[in-house]
């Protein structure tokens, strides 16, 4: 488990306390759980593919949906988790809300996902998508030929809307509050540390952007996590 996730589940252990059994849905889950936990949890997970769904062994409830319009039960869950999903959607804001009102009162929503106000950020945002599937064939990938099927990234949004400050103003206007923030940039990745030329040209430009937007363009990935502090 890397670093950041470690910090971040001693951290909901004790926010969960005493509490032997949780509900925990994990928004987006894909073929795979990104947090595991060491009490009885009741697993839920939801995401557009019925093909990932199935490979999701972790499960014990699958839903086929869409996080941005699903009607999830209010106040069901102690735990609600989105792992790089939220930069996918075109309309963030509504999968906050499902996310806000499907929370029980102390519940917790866990959101990690790119900073948009980041170099890696502003790249993806504003580059084509075609630029994206380069970069993700020569970072990422460890064989020389990829098929497209295997190597394309899913396509990136990253609405302004998901960017730390207004995930904050969101929390303060729906009755939430932010109780946790880590940030961590893509320089200490392995991925990227074994591609010598590009992490010494990215640690360049993370550099001189960050100067020149005095201090505004920061790192490239966060980690934040709302409280649900009353009934909305």
């Amino acid at each position: 488990m890397r670093e950041e996730f470690i910090k971040l589940k001693e951290f909901i252990d004790q926010e969960m306390g005493s509490r032997s059994s949780i509900q925990v849905l994990e928004a987006g889950c894909g073929s795979i759980s990104h947090l595991h936990f060491d009490r009885e949890i009741h697993l839920v997970g939801i995401d557009i593919s019925k093909k990932q769904l199935q490979q999701n062994t972790d499960l014990d409830e699958s839903i086929l949906g869409d996080i941005q319009y699903y009607s999830f039960s209010p106040a069901i869950f102690d735990i609600v988790v989105c792992v790089d999903v939220l930069e996918h959607l075109p309309k963030p804001e509504l999968a906050l809300l499902n996310f806000a009102n499907s929370a029980k009162t102390n519940g917790l929503i866990v959101l990690k996902l790119p900073n948009v106000l980041s170099l890696k950020g502003l790249a993806t945002k504003f580059l084509p998508h075609f630029l994206h599937i380069l970069a993700y064939r020569y970072l990422k990938s460890k064989r020389k030929s990829v098929s497209r099927s295997e190597a394309a990234p899913f396509k990136t949004y990253l609405k302004f809307s998901t960017a730390p400050n207004a995930i904050r103003r969101f929390a303060f206007q729906n009755g939430l509050s932010v109780v946790y923030f880590d940030t961590y940039d893509i320089t200490a990745t392995d991925w990227l540390l074994r591609k010598r030329p590009a992490h010494a040209v990215y640690r360049l430009l993370k550099a001189v952007f960050r100067f020149i937007s005095f201090g505004h363009i920061n790192d490239s990935e966060f980690i934040l996590v709302l409280k649900k502090v009353a009934n909305r």
